[in-house]
């Protein structure tokens, strides 16, 4: 009884104090921006001083993601998520400006992680979601320089998106430094390096724990390769976990495109090289790419688009000494549908995954990312306008999976999804969202797993 006091009173303790400073940081964002106007008068900076946010509720119902089994109740959720945003938008000079952005995502008062704290997407914290700087012509050039907490998003987020995505976080920054070179008026190419986590500052034998990624991305946009909206993107990124002794690179090509009339796709292929484990001396060779296909037509009622898509991430062959799982890298966001991200986010054991792929995260060191890897889809599906404000749609997905353990199956199951979107007024949404996956065999558990979510969002 004396240790489940002072297990409360500790955790009361806490709590109080967590509040204290996410008042004290909220009233200080507050007072420095309603007398921004004042201190700025001098160079009347101020006059072009942006402020924004959004508000967002989401109610949560999920069940059986992780074991397909009736029977248990820990992957049974029934909760609100709140995401609130504050930002400000600083225009210094013609060639100077910052961006910064509070944040906070929480699933209810009380809500905390094992050892009592607010992580930075779960409980009550306010935190620093975005803080950078930008500068134009940098040094005289024609460069755009920008360092700080950003986000990097590039095509369809196959391979780049999430920072910090862990447990369906809608917060996805990066810290480090982008610098955007122009080539001609029609193609850039970025140089990025940036850290996803730090984990412990000290380096050495014993605490090499960072998580970083660098590399050069290249847009192109040639009307001489379709429509003058056609987009080609060339990349080369490098993501090193210095805990796992994991040092990969990843080479790839994407090309998109939409025709007036009606036609689009985009395809995106990557391979990747380099370390699986320096200290185990494992090799990483893997493909994954990301193919869809639509047709919208325009001229039709509600403007229905037909479409199709195939992605595939490949699976660790047990016949070879090298690795050839798919590594996620960053893009394991709702990419393929939220339930699907849910299925694959990585709780070590507790995830039924394990019943065809055992090490199916393996090459993550943050609990709580989703790790697609040895899976394929094949989808299909119809979107619609019904009317001027209330947009559906609705997608099947076939899941195999690439290599299945000895003694397992293939069949992942059938992924169904139906989500509708109201848009209320310009800045504000109503949405729901519903899906189911129907296991195959793949798994020993066959109870069907459910997502529900009601969403409403305001932005400012």
């Amino acid at each position: 009884m004396q240790h489940i006091v002072f297990h409360r009173s500790v955790r009361v303790s806490l709590t109080q104090n967590r509040r204290k400073k996410m008042k004290k940081l909220v009233i200080l964002f507050l007072v420095l921006f309603l007398s921004a106007p004042a201190f700025g008068a001098a160079d009347n900076w101020s006059d072009k001083l942006e402020l924004g946010g959004s508000t967002q509720l989401r109610y949560y119902w999920l069940n059986n993601m992780w074991d397909n089994n009736d029977d248990t109740d820990f992957d049974r959720w029934d909760s609100y998520r709140l995401h609130t945003k504050i930002n400000a938008k600083a225009t210094i000079s013609d060639t100077i400006s910052g961006f910064v952005q509070l944040g906070n995502q929480t699933y209810g008062n009380g809500v905390v992680d094992r050892n009592l704290n607010d992580s930075d997407n779960l409980g009550n914290k306010v935190f620093v979601e975005n803080s950078y700087i930008t500068v134009n012509d940098f040094f005289g050039s024609n460069f755009t320089f920008q360092a700080g907490r950003m986000n990097l998003m590039y095509g369809s987020g196959f391979v780049l998106f999430d920072g910090n995505s862990q447990f369906a976080s809608t917060s996805l920054y990066f810290d480090g430094v982008k610098l955007t070179m122009p080539i001609g008026k029609k193609s850039k190419i970025d140089a990025l390096y940036f850290i996803d986590e730090e984990n412990n500052r000290a380096d050495g034998p014993t605490n090499d724990d960072d998580i970083s990624l660098s590399g050069l991305y290249m847009t192109a946009n040639c009307p001489a390769m379709g429509s003058d909206k056609g987009q080609q993107e060339i990349y080369t990124l490098n993501r090193n976990d210095e805990l796992l002794s994991k040092d990969i690179w990843m080479v790839g090509l994407r090309l998109s495109d939409k025709f007036e009339m009606g036609f689009d796709y985009s395809g995106e292929v990557a391979y990747q090289m380099g370390e699986f484990n320096s200290k185990t001396n494992i090799d990483q060779e893997a493909l994954g790419y990301k193919l869809d296909a639509g047709y919208t037509f325009t001229n039709a009622m509600m403007t229905p688009r037909l479409f199709c898509g195939y992605m595939f991430m490949e699976g660790d062959d047990p016949d070879t000494k090298d690795k050839e799982r798919w590594d996620v890298f960053y893009g394991g966001w709702p990419q393929f549908g939220d339930m699907l991200a849910w299925k694959y986010v990585n709780v070590g054991a507790a995830n039924n995954i394990t019943d065809y792929d055992p090490t199916y995260n393996e090459g993550s060191s943050t609990p709580g990312e989703a790790v697609y890897s040895n899976l394929s889809m094949a989808s299909v599906g119809v979107g619609a306008n019904l009317t001027s404000q209330l947009s559906t749609k609705f997608t099947y997905g076939l899941l195999t999976v690439d290599e299945p353990v000895a003694g397992a199956d293939d069949d992942f199951g059938d992924y169904y999804q139906l989500q509708a979107t109201y848009g209320y007024h310009k800045n504000l949404s109503f949405s729901v969202y519903s899906a189911m996956i129907d296991p195959g065999d793949a798994f020993n558990n066959d109870d069907k797993a459910y997502e529900i979510f009601l969403e409403t969002k305001l932005v400012f």
